[in-house]
């Protein structure tokens, strides 16, 4: 019994005690004791019939008409709810006879008695309505027509009053008769006339079957049209029940129903969507490979309540005992006594039902979207090896049930706690499936899925039948607030991983020192997904990576106690990646040592417990938290882009939610920290309002006799779901990087998301998060609807959070989407060159490039992560001294523009080969690494140019001037410096044209079209730059020269980098090995950035001669490796920066940008579908082209984290 009594939550997990409902099992245990069920429900609805028919004859008695009100109190008022006129009087000692002996006004056609008026069936609805106005209570009109009966408990429903409209039920019974025996002389006549014309009959009974089946199902679906309309005439009783004021019934909850119904979050039935995809995948055939929710949705036609009534304890024991079995598996015993002992409870059992909508044309998906439904994925194949995908449309079609619910009360508000539901026997539940295609056929009665799904549904309900049930946390979701004041994230894990030494070799093939293609992620140990994945530094086995990594640190991570999994792997290129080794570190014991940076030289351990792999890791971690709100920033809170005149009116300020802790107000009257660049931002989409298609294909229809009409409807939508509306999806770029991708909503125009994410951004001053919402369709891109890009300095200048309603711009579609931003720094001070963009490019800004003491004539290649550029051989010229050559780069006629898009520049060099005539290969290399260049500031560049015969692994690894006698060792033994290069450059953040060779698939597609989406619209400028909003400049620059803030105590030398607003290289410089601020014990003796170094900070030795011991920095993080398992000169300008000029565009780049706007608007050409689903096979041909080339011959790469999506 007890293992009945559990309470089953959709989604959860399953075990071998709690196992998958399936559909062969439900089915089986249906029906096994409905004889006895029926019989009993039999004996009682008989005995209830014989003690109302005698209550009814000896108690009701004709209506009297009742003053309850005191004589000269009547007076005519304005109802300030409904803003009408009305009569009211006070109330006299009459009235309380009334709650003494309450009685209902029953109509006497309703008891059997004789009757002037009355309310028919056959009555139309005008009609109907005037007759059941004047013989409503509580004083009917009509004298004579009603009586008053005594209320018991259960006859205080509109259900008194018959159904405006006709049964249609004798007609469909009929029908049914008729349908047979046309089916029966149908198929006779075809036999036997095709056998007497010479036929056979192998062909004419099948073709005689065929044919008799479809008149057969189209009888079937003339009869459920016609029970839809029956259904219809139901709701259109109690529709005009509530317009004719009738009291004591459930309409006022109906019509409640009806406003809120379309408001609530799908969310809420993902829950449910879960639960069946587990069923359905429990119980799928062998044709069927696999099932998938794609979607499910409330629509905006609401279920209805038939009944309601209260009950005592006494007739909800199950499922207090349920609630009791439930506590005391997943709560502390005195939580689980104080939470049943505690409050008061309130017993409800409810009748409902649900019907669809009938709609005229029976494959309009859009239509039926109105209507519950949910869209289904077949994958039609055979199970395990592959399948076919097969959309289904899912419509709820009936529904028919009793719940009972228990509602915990509390003295606090919202005053409701919890709430628990069990399902009073098996609901009825009727559901039709329409496969998505253009041509589909309505396969509602045909009983392979039909069948399939509703039980599946059925065997899904049936984990809330009583004695089973489920509880729910109301008094979360009634205080909810929609605008978050606080990120999900505790902080910020900031992970520095510089090389690792000493690789096992796992490739049989490999140059000395070679072997193995190693390549390091960082993930949680019990999570298992990859949060960031290094390069892939190919035939190495001394790799130096020198990269860095930000994860947010959850706090279900530390509930969890996860890991912190520094993973080394073995790329190949036929075969699965290969572990070389990894590290772990516990997250729990590292957030106890907060902003600090730790080096780690660790050893690697293999993947079975106390295994022990070749090679060590050198590396830095360190945790870092939200820093308390600084008071010297506080502002109004008000909206700086508004007038004077306007930002003290409320309605214009923005939504800040409940501000009930002084966090909360902090948050909303506080603009970022200067100070704290760095942090985590988090950006939810609410929803989309007025969502629509613009028309792209110009005015309809002739004008002639249409002349002053307009040209196009104008105006917001009428429609909620309607064929023209767009199935839309949000995506969110973070600094034109592509982090997150909402579900679809199909064919609304108020589709509600309340999806978002959470990511670590370098520098808020320089941040744009863009939002696009676009139109998910099939085989065609997905045409963009709008954009809204987001600049973080802009909206947050008096605030660290904005919740606002933004317009669609850019794209096809209108409407109104509200998204929500929030900023939270992290105590980090990283320096000016590691606060930019990843996505930039590389752009020289001097007019020629100087090699000294290198002579030879060369051509120059330049390259860098998956752009190319070279500079031709007849540019290089020798100098006039004598010392060197030089390479003109000056822009003649759009020439010499050598320009390098990047991807991902914090990983990325950039590699100069010099090539000289008649050799083969690069005879010289320079590299610069784009961590190195700050932001659009120019840059004056004095690299050496090396040569050796290992160019592969000079240009991979981080190899500096500073650091090269780290690699003399492994395999650079002939590295030799045998020039200098000169030059002046910049790296210009964000997005450009050069960036369209990157798009490589759909993502990056989409990625640079939203790019150029927001240029086109002038919503966005070519050029990113910092900016500090002039209120937040203001407020930071008075509290450090008033010394009211925290550095107030700091030492004069911080206090100067702050003022001269200056960074803190924390991290060691990004050039010094970890080893070199420890002793050889492994324990941090020195803080790096801070203190020098105790080693040499390239080679560091292992000696400890010039180490101090009395350092107190040595701390347990909890790292568990194999070592403690058990346990120039002048150029043309200046160096100083500048500030750059936006780009003109010439005739020819204008002229390809207006193309580009009219193929994302879907005109010309594009406004027809066939000539949109030629582009896209045309593009996804072209994608996949480009997969297969770099599988063959592209360069090797790691197991990098997937696009972020709930679905």
């Amino acid at each position: 019994m007890a293992e009945q009594q559990q309470q089953h939550t959709p989604g959860g997990y399953y075990s071998g005690r709690n196992k998958i409902p399936d559909i062969k099992t439900f089915v089986q245990n249906l029906d096994k004791d409905k004889k006895n069920r029926d019989a009993k429900l039999d004996e009682a609805r008989k005995l209830e019939q014989d003690q109302g028919q005698g209550k009814i004859g000896g108690e009701v008695q004709p209506h009297k008409e009742t003053k309850a009100g005191k004589a000269g109190t009547l007076k005519t008022v304005t109802d300030p709810t409904t803003q009408n006129q009305v009569q009211i009087e006070d109330v006299d000692k009459e009235f309380m006879k009334a709650a003494e002996n309450p009685q209902l006004s029953v109509p006497n056609a309703n008891l059997g008695r004789p009757t002037p008026v009355k309310t028919d069936p056959s009555q139309k609805n005008p009609e109907y309505k005037e007759n059941q106005d004047i013989t409503a209570p509580p004083d009917p009109v009509a004298e004579g027509s009603t009586s008053d009966v005594p209320i018991h408990g259960e006859k205080t429903n509109i259900l008194f009053h018959p159904t405006p409209s006709v049964s249609y039920e004798p007609m469909f019974a009929a029908l049914e008769t008729r349908a047979s025996g046309l089916c029966i002389g149908v198929f006779v006549a075809i036999v036997l006339l095709g056998k007497m014309f010479g036929g056979s009959l192998k062909g004419l009974i099948p073709t005689a079957m065929c044919i008799v089946s479809g008149i057969w199902l189209w009888m079937k679906e003339v009869v459920r049209s016609g029970r839809e309309v029956e259904w219809s005439s139901e709701q259109s009783r109690g529709e005009t029940a509530t317009a004719n004021l009738l009291p004591e019934s459930v309409e006022w909850l109906n019509t409640l129903l009806g406003i809120v119904w379309g408001l609530i979050n799908p969310d809420m039935f993902s829950a449910v969507a879960d639960t069946l995809e587990d069923v359905m995948g429990a119980s799928v055939p062998g044709v069927i490979e696999n099932v998938r929710v794609a979607e499910i949705n409330q629509g905006n036609n609401p279920i209805r309540i038939l009944s309601l009534r209260s009950l005592p304890d006494t007739h909800v024991k199950e499922l207090k005992e349920s609630i009791h079995e439930e506590n005391k598996k997943s709560k502390d015993p005195q939580e689980a006594a104080a939470d049943e002992e505690g409050g008061d409870y309130y017993n409800i059992e409810a009748s409902f039902a649900y019907h669809a909508k009938p709609t005229s044309d029976p494959k309009d998906t859009s239509a039926k979207a109105r209507n519950m439904h949910m869209q289904l994925v077949f994958y039609l194949g055979i199970k395990g090896l592959f399948g076919v995908p097969l959309p289904i449309f899912v419509e709820l079609q009936g529904l028919v049930g009793t719940v009972r619910l228990r509602l915990q009360m509390t003295p606090e508000p919202p005053f409701l706690k919890l709430l628990t539901f069990t399902l009073m026997g098996l609901p009825q539940v009727q559901a039709g499936c329409i496969p998505m295609l253009e041509k589909g056929v309505n396969i509602l009665n045909l009983p392979l899925i039909s069948n399939f799904v509703n039980y599946a549904i059925g065997a899904a309900a049936s984990m809330y039948v009583a004695p089973k049930s489920m509880s729910i946390d109301l008094g979360a979701i009634l205080t909810g607030d929609t605008v978050q004041k606080d990120t999900l994230a505790l902080g910020v894990m900031w992970i520095r991983i510089h090389r690792a030494i000493g690789l096992s070799k796992q490739d049989k093939r490999g140059s000395k020192y070679g072997g193995s293609d190693p390549y390091i992620t960082l993930t949680f140990s019990k999570y298992g997904k990859p949060m960031y994945c290094t390069r892939v530094i190919t035939d190495d086995l001394n790799p130096i990576w020198e990269e860095t990594a930000a994860l947010l640190v959850m706090p279900e991570y530390i509930k969890a106690d996860e890991q912190l999994s520094v993973e080394l792997w073995d790329s190949d290129r036929n075969s699965a990646d290969d572990i070389v080794g990894k590290v772990e570190l516990s997250m729990q014991k590292m957030i106890q040592h907060p902003g600090k940076m730790y080096p780690q030289v660790s050893k690697l351990s293999g993947m079975e417990a106390d295994s022990e792999m070749p090679g060590e890791l050198h590396w830095e971690v360190g945790y870092f938290t939200k820093p308390r709100f600084r008071p010297a920033l506080r502002t109004d809170g008000k909206n700086q882009d508004l007038p004077d005149t306007l930002k003290d009116k409320p309605e214009l300020q923005d939504d800040k939610g409940s501000l009930d802790t002084a966090e909360k107000d902090a948050v909303a009257h506080t603009p970022p920290d200067p100070l704290w660049p760095s942090g985590i931002c988090s950006v939810i989409v609410h929803q989309i309002v007025n969502l629509e298609l613009e028309n792209i294909q110009g005015s309809e229809g002739n004008r002639k006799g249409r002349e002053f009409e307009p040209a196009k409807p104008a105006g917001e939508s009428t429609e909620e779901v309607s064929k023209k509306l767009p199935s839309s999806y949000c995506t969110i770029l973070f600094n034109d990087q592509l982090v997150y991708r909402t579900r679809a909503k199909v064919v609304s125009s108020k589709p509600i998301f309340n999806a978002g994410t959470e990511r670590f951004m370098r520098d808020w001053r320089s941040g744009i998060v863009t939002v696009t919402v676009r139109d998910s369709r099939h085989r065609q891109h997905d045409p963009i609807l709008g954009v809204v890009p987001l600049k973080l300095s802009e909206l947050l200048q008096t605030s660290s959070q904005v919740t606002r309603w933004y317009p669609l711009d850019g794209g096809i579609g209108f409407g109104r989407i509200r998204i929500s931003l929030l900023f939270r720094a992290v105590e980090t001070r990283l320096p000016p060159n590691m606060l930019g963009w990843d996505v930039g490019t590389f752009e020289f800004s001097s007019e020629r490039i100087l090699a000294t003491n290198y002579y030879n004539n060369s051509k120059l290649k330049l390259r860098t992560g998956g752009s190319v550029g070279q500079i031709a051989r007849t540019q290089c010229q020798k100098l006039q001294e004598g010392d060197g050559v030089y390479w003109d780069i000056a822009k003649k006629d759009g020439k010499n523009n050598v320009r390098l898009p990047v991807k991902y520049r914090y990983r990325s060099p950039v590699v100069f080969e010099f090539h000289q005539t008649g050799k083969r290969g690069a005879a010289a290399y320079a590299v610069i690494w784009l961590h190195h260049l700050v932001d659009n500031q120019e840059a004056n560049v004095n690299i050496p140019i090396w040569r050796t015969k290992n160019g592969a692994r000079l240009v991979q690894n981080y190899i500096t001037e500073e650091n090269a006698r780290a690699k003399n060792l492994p395999g650079l033994e002939d590295l030799t410096e045998i020039g200098r290069l000169q030059f002046r450059c910049q790296f210009k953040a964000g997005t450009d044209e050069d960036h369209e060779r990157f798009v490589a698939d759909n993502d990056s597609r989409e990625t640079f079209e939203t790019w150029e989406a927001c240029l086109a619209e002038g919503v966005r400028e070519q050029r990113v730059d910092k900016d500090l909003p002039a209120p937040v400049k203001e407020l930071h620059d008075q509290s450090l020269t008033e010394g009211r803030d925290v550095l107030k105590e700091a030492d004069p030398e911080e206090r100067k980098k702050w003022l001269t607003k200056d960074g803190q290289d924390w991290s060691g410089a990004f050039t010094h090995d970890p080893k070199a601020y420890m002793d050889s014990k492994g324990r941090k003796k020195a803080e790096p950035g801070v203190d020098p170094p105790v080693h040499d900070p390239h080679v560091p030795s292992s000696d400890d001669d010039n180490v101090d011991d009395d350092s107190d920095s040595d701390s347990d993080l909890g790292v568990q490796d194999a070592a403690n398992t058990s346990a120039g000169k002048e150029m043309n300008g200046t160096s100083e920066a500048t500030e750059g000029t936006n780009i003109k565009t010439d005739d020819k780049k204008r002229e390809i940008a207006n193309k580009k706007t009219e193929k994302r608007h879907n005109r010309g050409l594009l406004q027809w579908k066939p000539v949109r689903n030629l582009a896209f096979a045309k593009d996804e041909a072209k994608f996949s082209m480009k997969k297969v080339k770099n599988k063959l011959t592209g360069d090797l790469s790691g197991r990098e984290p997937d696009v972020e999506t709930e679905v």
